[in-house]
């Protein structure tokens, strides 16, 4: 009896431990994702383009479902337009501020690990499932597109989804409900309406299905649910076929196999190879030790990345700054490291120095340069708005509607979504960009009623709020506009001065501040 007692306690603090380990992970994707959702400036190309699909010329209003998808048709043809109509219902819902639209892609970061979990998990084996949420949810690619406007914390998810509706399909024999079935072709056709890489996930499903699976009634079944998935693409590919001729005519420098496979291994090993290579010789020395739905997670794996070795020699699309499609590998590839980490000793020592150095060797590479090209952070570091979204989110900073904001920067001119964006969120009178052109000239670029010069903008604006990024822009730089503030106008102080952002406020010398 004291026996029997001893284990039940066991395993309690077991469950107790496990869902603590569970909550660790959500809570840091979660806390990562959400921590610069509003200071990372919107000005990146791609988040623009996202928002020109949801909002088309004006952020006022959201564009209808209908306009959403002729819009991705007509002006991105690369793309499906799942995320954008999933993204235009959200902004209805919870609004148009740029912490909650971009919230989107957090959430469904967390719901990737729980989908991960639970691929991970059907082998029942609890300490697998938690360590491929663990390795994924330490992943700097996803976590990196978990604060995004853009798609990729989706694939994960969806791949997850489709995997396991197959694999339960198929670990059976006995009748399985209607709903499992219905949610494999329509995660089947989802997948592609979200994004076309989406085609290599379901060829190695394929692959798996004609080549190691036993050809009966069942196998049928679950092959006309694949083919029935595909069919619901069939409405959208007049738009994809005119996406790859785009595409046809564009030259990438792609990688070779072996470069690919580098990218990825870094990728994913958080360029610690000593950790994949460990788990291919525990998985090779433990082979009979594999359970079946362990092997087909390893074999599903394996017939992915071929797919997509396969695909780059025919057609470059592994390229350094292109790897967040592989995002959708995460499920599998995280699935797979989990299996040789669950035939590691048990013990505690052993157990917490693994996950220690995989925490590591995460901080070390996230500030890695491969990391910033895999990521496309490398190149988003030229493309910084004005820190518009401080007098958005800082408490002491409250912009009246009479007066201007004007902003700086010494070379680059802001597009019309980011101006009209902040125009909305920060309501003032008008929101005015000054910058010079490719000649030098001086620029005046107003997101309201036309400025002609600066004497305009004074005899116009009474007080007005002056912001800008020091490190892109000074004094040394701009020294004739920061003259003619002076000039025309006194300082009310420095409401905000950090790395990133400098906010003042200026009136006309006979106005009080």
């Amino acid at each position: 009896m004291l026996f029997h007692k001893d284990r039940t306690s066991t395993r309690v603090h077991g469950s107790v431990i496990h869902l603590m380990g569970a909550l660790a992970c959500l809570l840091f994707v979660w806390f990562f994702g959400t921590r610069d959702l509003t200071t990372v400036p919107l000005a990146n190309h791609d988040e623009l383009r996202t928002l020109s699909h949801i909002f088309g010329r004006s952020v006022n209003t959201p564009l209808s479902l209908q306009e959403t998808i002729t819009n991705v048709a007509a002006n991105s043809e690369q793309h499906g337009p799942l995320y954008f109509i999933l993204l235009n219902v959200w902004s209805r819902v919870a609004g148009s501020d740029l912490f909650v639209l971009r919230l989107l892609s957090t959430c469904f970061a967390l719901l990737s690990l729980a989908a991960i979990y639970r691929l991970a998990g059907i082998s029942r084996l609890r300490h697998q499932a938690l360590a491929a949420m663990f390795i994924v949810s330490l992943n700097s690619l996803f976590l990196f597109y978990s604060r995004e406007l853009r798609m990729y914390t989706v694939l994960p998810f969806l791949v997850a989804w489709i995997v396991c509706c197959y694999w339960r399909l198929l670990a059976t024999t006995e009748r399985v409900n209607w709903w499992t079935w219905l949610s494999l072709a329509l995660g089947c056709g989802l997948i592609l309406y979200l994004h076309y890489f989406g085609i290599f996930i379901l060829a190695a499903v394929a692959m798996y299905h004609l080549l190691f699976v036993q050809k009966n009634r069942r196998w049928v079944h679950i092959a006309l649910a694949l083919i029935g998935g595909g069919l619901l693409f069939l409405p959208w590919l007049p738009t994809v076929l005119k996406g790859l001729e785009g595409f046809s005519n564009k030259s990438f420098s792609g990688m070779s196999a072996f470069e690919s496979l580098v990218s990825l291994g870094n990728v994913y090993s958080n360029d610690f190879w000593i950790l994949p290579l460990g788990a291919l010789i525990i998985v090779a020395w433990y082979p009979k030790l594999l359970g079946k739905p362990q092997r087909f997670l390893l074999i599903l794996t394996f017939l992915a990345i071929a797919v997509l070795l396969l695909a780059n020699e025919i057609k470059p699309i592994l390229i350094p700054k292109r790897l967040r499609y592989m995002l959708l590998l995460a499920p599998l590839l995280g699935s797979a490291l989990a299996i040789a980490w669950n035939f590691l000793p048990r013990r505690a020592p052993v157990q917490f120095l693994l996950a220690a150095v995989w925490m590591l060797s995460f901080f070390t590479y996230s500030q890695n340069e491969n990391s910033y090209i895999a990521a496309k952070r490398k190149s988003l570091e030229s493309l910084h708005a004005p820190p518009f979204y401080t007098l958005v989110y800082h408490p002491n900073i409250e912009v009246r509607p009479t007066e201007a904001v004007l902003s700086l920067h010494p070379s680059r001119k802001i597009t019309w979504i980011t101006g009209d964006y902040y125009q909305k969120l920060i309501k003032p009178s008008s929101l005015v960009h000054i910058y010079y052109d490719g000649g030098g000239s001086l620029t005046i670029q107003p997101h309201g009623q036309p400025i002609s010069s600066l004497d305009e903008f004074v005899s116009r604006y009474a007080a007005f709020w002056l912001l800008y990024d020091p490190q892109e822009t000074d004094e040394r730089s701009m020294g004739d506009i920061f003259w003619w503030t002076r000039n025309y106008y006194r300082s009310c102080g420095k409401y905000l001065e950090e790395t990133h952002a400098v906010v003042e406020r200026y009136v006309r010398d006979s106005d009080p501040c």
